[in-house]
């Protein structure tokens, strides 16, 4: 590691002395500098030390001012040479290291300025110099790591093993891909998720240790490459740092070009599954190779041809989806998180929505012999959706459509109680409000307010009220005429089950 100012002072030739700030010095010197400058500050790098006759200040307090400014940058320390302009180091300055913990060493009239200079130059050349032969040593490790195991985690094996610390492979979103050792995994995360990226690499130099990092990905970010250890990393390890991230940048794209070759590949055998005479133990196992559940699948269809590239979105996408085009030519969507996909089709500055442009209808969840089943669905729900001009529509959002296409196991009656009359008669509980008689006058009527409120004999405004109410009960939308015929059932439900004949 670089020469610390512990090690310089324990140089007998240089006739080092400590005249304040002993608790910092294990600092370590980056490089040392000569200078007269009041603020050299603004020339100078972390872990500078700096040596001062006291030619260019006007005294000792101009002198003790560079010092706490050195301090304040991070800087190793001062030397302040005796015997020239001061017999001894100033009490100003004492004082100053004294008060910032930097620490002050008095340099003999003897002692050249150089030769300090030297005796750190010579212990970065040679640490330079040990982190190239490591470099030339690690770089047949990282490729045959990478070729045995895989770049992912027998990089991260290698790097870890060889600098003393930990290193880690974070996705996209900061979640932790691989690490080593795994002990590291929750720092490592921790250290990811607090990170802010300027550019393709970076350098973070703290107290307690050394970090760099990597940009993985060839154009799009699919990644970082992360590298820590407890003491700094010589400029050599920073091109093995870049290298280990080229390996895995390569290993990345290539798992995923042919995870999207998959996707291709797979479409055909998609196809077939959506038919209705396909095989359905052979659509569960397709599906389950995707990572879907057979046994909740939701099937979209897109109402516009998705542009170029959407195998390769697909192959981005979390959660999993797979893709096909019908013999009408029409794109069809399979997930088994229907939320998050519907949800990314929604908001236009999304990869998906991206790729797929235009309005999509979803069926409800089918299992994988119910797929020409959602298949219907979903195209019912695009249909009837794009004709009220809503860009995603659920099979479910229709209720009476949903119940005519024969989608549920339950009888028709019990589902429009169970998803309408139940819900309102709750309410009417806990509200003392007829809600139910409310709906049937304002059906009954066929909208019109006056002659509804008339017929419950309430005013227009209280009526307008429990409406209100009923939308928000129910979710629905009162002025649709499908929600209107979806209520009308429900409440000849209703009827016929208080009559006793339903």
């Amino acid at each position: 590691m670089p020469l610390s100012v512990r090690e310089l002072v324990a140089r007998r030739e240089f006739g080092l002395t400590v005249a304040a700030g002993g608790a910092g010095l294990d600092r370590t010197i980056s490089w040392v500098h000569a200078s007269e400058v009041p603020d050299p500050t603004p020339w100078l790098e972390e872990g500078s030390f700096v040596l001062v006759t006291g030619i260019g200040h006007p005294g000792p307090e101009s002198v003790a001012g560079t010092a706490r400014r050195l301090a304040e940058t991070g800087a190793a320390g001062i030397g302040i040479a005796v015997d020239l302009v001061y017999a001894e180091v100033p009490s100003e300055v004492v004082r100053a290291g004294a008060e910032t913990g930097l620490p002050v060493l008095t340099v003999p009239y003897t002692t050249p300025f150089v030769a300090l200079a030297q005796a750190v130059a010579s212990r970065i050349a040679t640490e330079e110099r040990s982190a190239l032969q490591r470099a030339l040593h690690v770089y047949p490790r990282l490729t045959a790591a990478a070729l045995e195991r895989g770049a992912v985690p027998g990089i991260t094996r290698e790097l870890a093993r060889e600098y003393g610390g930990w290193a880690a492979v974070v996705g996209p979103a900061d979640e932790v891909l691989a690490v080593a050792p795994e002990t590291a995994a929750a720092e490592a995360a921790r250290t990811a998720a607090g990170l802010t990226w300027a550019g393709q690499s970076l350098s973070v130099m703290e107290a307690g240790g050394h970090l760099v990092g990597h940009t993985l990905g060839a154009g799009t970010v699919r990644g970082r490459l992360l590298l820590w250890r407890g003491t700094p990393f010589a400029r050599p390890d920073y091109t093995v740092a870049a290298a280990a991230a080229s390996l895995v940048t390569y290993d990345l794209e290539q798992r995923r070009r042919a995870r999207a070759e998959g996707h291709r590949a797979s479409a055909e055998a998609v196809r077939e599954a959506l038919g209705d005479r396909a095989d359905a133990v052979t659509a569960a196992r397709l599906l389950a190779s995707w990572g879907l559940d057979p046994r909740d699948v939701t099937v979209i269809v897109l109402g516009a041809p998705p542009a170029d590239g959407l195998h390769d979105t697909l192959t981005d996408h979390e959660p999993p989806v797979l893709a096909t085009y019908t013999d009408r030519g029409e794109a069809v969507l399979l997930t088994s998180h229907p939320a998050d996909v519907l949800g990314a089709l929604g908001d236009p500055g999304s990869p998906l929505a991206r790729a797929c442009p235009g309005a999509a209808g979803a069926s409800e969840s089918v299992s994988a012999e119910g797929l020409a089943q959602g298949l219907r669905q979903a195209r019912q729900a695009l249909a009837i959706g794009a004709r009220e001009g809503r860009h995603v529509t659920l099979i479910r959002d229709l209720g009476a459509i949903e119940l005519l296409l024969g989608s549920a196991e339950q009888s028709v009656p019990d589902l429009l109680l169970d998803r309408l009359v139940e819900p309102l008669r709750r309410a009417e509980e806990e509200r003392g409000v007829p809600l139910i008689a409310t709906v049937r006058a304002f059906l009954d009527h066929n909208g019109s307010l006056a002659q509804a409120s008339a017929e419950l004999g309430v005013h227009r405004h209280t009526l307008h009220h429990r409406l209100g109410v009923v939308r928000q009960v129910l979710g629905r939308d009162l002025d649709s005429a499908y929600v209107r015929l979806e209520l009308a059932l429900a409440l000849q439900a209703h009827a016929l089950r208080e009559d006793g004949t339903g």
